[in-house]
This record gives structure tokens, C-alpha cells and sequence, in this order.
């Protein structure tokens, strides 16, 4: 039997993907041509839609466990430093948790007509910092944990070839210094292997864009003592030159009993060899120095640095038959705004469920055109946003003050995919409306396409009071639809038809869900499904905008986002899953 899945590169995307199949009954090889795991923070930013849809996965207590609070402000010296006070700017929107978005604000459901009473959650809807190397490992424990997978690492592909029905790979081991071929027959083929992708080059994608002229020394460092520490605890401390450009950057990295700092330097308006400075940790603070003036900051043991170009880049398609590209392996840019990773896991989260459904024959091979059909108008969208941020921090022009501010959209939660051919809605049908990929939900409408939103106060009926109430994001999962039936004043017969329409399909990844509206009676028919809830605060029906007595019904993807807004029932979820299932 051939490996379902051969997955090339062991970062957080080929190892969120990696976990994803491998929880939808999938086998798995995750090869990576390093001979060990990186060690450093890199990406470090965990956005809000990322932690949601890692809490459907079951990591989320652990990411938050070993992860921080995103920092709140930047401080701005001139550079060099000329001894004034420096200037404090906001870092981030912070946010408030809110029912619908346990992790953002109350201002962002101003449209709401009751009083919230904030959801009860252990966190906030704030991207949470962790390095990369700390994210890997969390992700690497739990498909080792719950799997038995380990990562292989010093396993390089050389070249693969597809068939109407395998993927024959070759891959080179090293094993004890010597490298061993190995011919690898597998279902499916993903690259993420990064930016140099062998997936992307010999697939013969296109990788379109531009690469600005630039060189940034990057890497993580120790800080001796505590002068940065005590100035600025929880913030970023910037030196920039007077037409604003950012010149050094310390950034600290929040890793406990540490005092560890990502740091930045680039030359500004000074001609620097920048390839020398990133050649030792002697060179790399020597430049430190010079540009910021600031000898009184001492620096320890150097743990990785690195010569960064930016390149702004993607591929024409995310795939081709039986092979597929993710996260920078189909697309690269500036980390600023810290979408980059995110992206990439969020790709993962597209691709994996319907990957696991064709597999397992339940779905047709077409529907995997819908990962490039999805995924490239949300990608294009974020390229912008990050070139547009890039520009603000780089490229700042003489006179204009530009602070590195992250606005709310960077969180993720309006990334949509309304209006693609696998998305039906039967209450919004404007097939002219223009969309932004990468804004919804703040209208006050909920449509097909968008990001699934949470309601707290769900109370099983029936179960003693004791009970604790649940929230639609305990489940949701990542290996099956969620149906939720909102019945209206139809009642009876409408929740029975939809539920009978149901048992047509497969159960194992299927889970349908009745919710009653607080004040009503139990509707018999509601026996038939998985679950019975009662929306024991209302929220449920305020946040899906059920605001009449027209039976709804919405169909939540494996993926966390709406496939389907229903509201003529047994025909719409026939018409939705036709699209999806065989």
C-alpha cells in the first residue's frame, strides 16, 4: 500500500498539513532536507484566524501555554540615538473578546442591537508570539504523540513524475554521510518547501512578482543585562534615521528565563556590506553599534543570522494533478504585517479536507481545483497588504512619519471565499457584488464564504442544568461538515427534511446540529439529529442574523468557513453537497 501523502518540507505548513491528514485517516511522509530543525524564531506572529482554526485541530492549549501577548507599542529612537526621549507608538489594535470572535473587540459588532456579555475564554483575540522553532515543535509533538510520524529529516526530493492515479518520487536520504536513493509511490505530492520550492520549479508553476532592492541582516541574539528589558518590557525598539527609515530593530523574542532579541539592520541612507555583517556575530554588532549609537547595549551568545532579500512573489496556480504547493513555496513577501506563516497554515487547512475526501473516494478529483480557485484572489490580496506595509517601514519618504502599526484586517478573521464556485447561498445572490478577500463580517450580514463565527451560552437539550454550556467552536472540527439548523417558524417539517436529506450521506463526516431559539419548545424532529442545542442567551441567532421566522440553514466546512447559507432546505443541501460529494 503507497504512503497516501508525501509532504516536502517540515515547517508550519507542511507540518499543520501533516497533522490535518493525518487526523482524517490519512498516512503520511513528511520529508525535509535539513539535517535538523532550524533554530530560530523567524515568523514568530500567530494571528486570531490561525489560533482559531488551531483550537479545531486541538492544539490551541498548547500554543497558548508556551506563546506570549503580542507586543503592545514601538519605541522610536533616531538613529544614531542623539540622546532625546524617544517617541512611543501603538503596535496593534488591541481587542476585547466578543461572543462571536473570542479573540477580538466589541466595537467590531457594533451593528448588534442587545447587550454583550463577553464570552468566558482564556484568551484574546490578539495574534500571540511564538517562534517558529516553538511552533514547529508543539506541531511536531503531536502528529509523533498521537500518530506515531516522525519528521525525516536530511531527505531531499530530486525530482518526481505523476500518473493518472500515483506520484512517483525520488528522494536522497543521508545516512551516515551517505546519501541513498530511494523511489517514494504515493497518492499525492505537496511542496512546502519554501521559497527555492523543487515542487513549484519542476511542476512548472510561475512565480510572478518583483524582488525590491534590499538587504536586511536578520537573526536572534542574547541581550546582557537589562537595559532594553527594563526601557521597553514589552514592546519593539526601532532606531530610524531622519527621513524616517528604519535602520536596526530589536524585537524581543518572549521566551521565558531568557533574555533573547530578534534583531533587524539594514543600512539606510549608508552603503554597508551588508554580506560582512552577516558573516559574524563580531561584524553584526559591530554595525549594531555604529548605526544606532547605542554601545551601551551588550550583546551574548549569537544563535543564527542571516542574510534577507525581499522578494514579493506567487504562483499562477496552487497545483497541478496530483502534486500541490503551499504556504512560500507558492508565495513569498515581506514579514511584515506577520501574515506569511499564517497564510501558509491556512492553505493547509483548505487543501486538507478535501485532499482526505477525494482520497477516500467520497469526493470527485475536481474539487481540489477549488484549493487554487480559493486561495489565489486571498493571497493576491495579502501580497498588497504586506508590500503596503513593507513600503510604510523601508521605503518611508522624507518628511513623513510612518509608525508600524498593524490594523484589524492583519488578524485574518475577513479572509473569505464568497462567490467561488464551490460556495452557495441562497440569501445573498448578487453574483455582481465586488469582493474584498480579505475583509467580511463587518457589515452586519454573515454569508456564504465567510469565516464561520462562534456563539457561546449553547446548551444541550434536555442535559441537567450542571452541565457546562458549550460554544460552536467546541464543535467544530477539522474532519467534518457541521450543519446547523436553524428551523424558524417551519419547524417540524423543515427540520426533518433537511435531516432525512442528511442521512444520504456519509455520517462519519457529517455532523448536523439543531439550534432552538431560547424561548421555544423542543421540536420532535430534532431526535434525528447528532445534537440539539438551545441558544440559551440568544446569541447564536444574533450573530447568524437569523432575524425572522425563515428557517436557515448553514453549512460549516471542515475548514471553519461557511459553504452554505440554506434556506429552502432539502433541495439547497442537496444543491451544496453536489459540488462536494460523489
Amino acid at each position: 500500500m503507497p504512503t497516501n501523502v508525501l509532504i516536502v518540507g517540515a515547517g508550519p505548513t507542511g507540518l499543520a498539513l501533516a497533522l490535518l491528514l493525518l487526523r482524517s485517516g490519512l498516512s503520511v511522509r513528511i520529508i525535509e532536507k535539513q539535517l535538523q530543525f532550524h533554530p530560530g524564531e523567524r515568523g514568530a506572529g500567530i494571528q486570531p484566524r490561525t489560533l482559531e482554526l488551531y483550537k479545531f485541530l486541538g492544539l490551541l492549549p498548547d500554543i497558548i501555554e508556551r506563546s506570549a501577548t503580542s507586543p503592545r507599542n514601538l519605541k522610536y529612537y533616531t538613529a544614531p540615538d542623539n540622546g532625546k526621549p524617544p517617541r512611543l507608538a501603538p503596535m496593534v489594535q488591541l481587542m476585547d473578546d466578543t461572543p462571536d470572535r473570542p479573540m477580538v473587540s466589541t466595537f467590531m459588532i457594533s451593528h448588534l442591537i442587545m447587550p454583550l456579555v463577553f464570552y468566558d475564554s482564556n484568551f484574546q483575540m490578539n495574534a500571540r508570539m511564538l517562534g517558529q522553532n516553538r511552533h514547529e515543535k508543539v506541531l511536531r509533538e503531536h502528529i509523533l504523540a498521537y500518530h506515531g510520524v516522525h519528521v525525516e529529516f536530511g531527505t531531499e526530493l530530486r525530482s518526481f513524475e505523476q500518473t493518472s492515479d500515483h506520484v512517483l518520487a525520488r528522494v536522497v536520504k543521508t545516512v551516515d554521510s551517505k546519501a541513498v536513493e530511494e523511489n517514494v509511490t504515493v497518492n499525492w505530492l505537496v511542496g512546502a518547501d519554501g521559497a527555492r520550492s523543487v515542487v513549484r520549479k519542476q511542476l512548472g508553476l510561475s512565480f510572478l512578482g518583483e524582488s525590491p532592492e534590499m538587504e536586511v541582516v536578520t537573526g536572534d541574539i542574547h541581550v546582557l543585562g537589562d537595559s532594553i528589558k527594563q526601557e521597553h518590557p514589552d514592546g519593539w525598539t526601532v532606531w530610524a534615521q531622519s527621513d524616517n527609515v528604519i535602520v536596526a530593530l530589536l524585537r524581543p523574542c518572549l521566551v521565558r528565563g531568557k533574555n533573547l532579541f530578534q534583531f533587524l539592520i539594514r543600512g539606510g541612507n549608508e552603503k554597508l556590506d551588508m554580506v560582512k555583517i552577516s558573516s559574524s556575530r563580531e561584524e553584526m554588532v559591530k554595525a549594531f553599534h555604529h548605526l544606532t549609537g547605542r554601545r551601551d547595549i551588550e550583546f551574548g551568545e549569537l544563535v543564527w543570522i542571516g542574510l534577507w532579500r525581499p522578494n514579493i512573489r506567487m504562483v499562477n496556480r496552487f497545483g497541478k494533478g496530483r502534486v500541490f504547493v503551499a504556504g512560500d513555496a507558492a508565495h513569498i513577501h515581506s514579514p511584515t504585517g506577520g501574515q506569511g506563516m499564517n497564510s501558509g497554515v491556512q492553505d493547509c487547512f483548505n487543501l486538507a479536507w478535501k485532499l482526505a475526501l477525494v482520497q477516500k473516494g467520497l469526493a470527485p478529483q475536481s474539487l481540489l481545483d477549488s484549493y487554487s480557485n480559493e486561495r489565489t484572489p486571498v493571497i493576491a490580496s495579502m501580497l498588497n497588504k504586506t508590500t503596503e506595509l513593507f513600503k510604510k517601514e523601508f521605503v518611508a519618504k522624507v518628511g513623513q512619519r510612518q509608525d508600524i502599526f498593524r490594523g484589524y484586517e492583519l488578524r485574518q478573521l475577513g479572509v473569505n471565499y464568497r462567490g467561488t464556485h464551490i460556495i452557495f447561498d441562497e440569501k445573498y445572490t448578487d453574483n455582481k457584488e465586488i469582493v474584498d478577500s480579505y475583509r467580511s463580517g463587518d457589515d452586519g450580514t454573515i454569508r456564504a464564504g465567510d469565516r464561520a463565527p462562534d456563539a457561546p451560552s449553547l446548551s444541550l437539550l434536555g442535559a441537567s442544568k450542571t452541565i457546562k454550556t458549550m460554544s460552536f467552536f467546541d464543535i467544530f472540527k477539522t474532519t467534518q461538515h457541521t450543519v446547523l439548523i436553524f428551523p424558524g417558524s417551519a419547524g417540524h417539517d423543515f427540520v426533518t427534511g433537511v435531516l432525512n436529506t442528511l442521512r444520504e450521506y456519509n455520517s462519519d463526516i457529517l455532523k448536523s446540529i439543531v439550534v432552538l431559539p431560547r424561548a421555544s419548545d423542543s421540536i420532535s424532529s430534532s431526535a434525528l439529529a447528532d445534537m440539539t442545542l438551545v441558544d440559551t442567551e440568544g446569541y447564536a441567532y444574533l450573530i447568524y442574523a437569523i432575524t425572522d421566522d425563515t428557517p436557515t440553514v448553514f453549512i460549516v466546512r471542515p475548514d471553519g468557513y461557511i459553504g452554505a447559507l440554506i434556506t429552502s432546505g432539502e433541495s439547497g443541501v442537496r444543491s451544496y453537497f453536489s459540488s462536494i460529494f460523489v
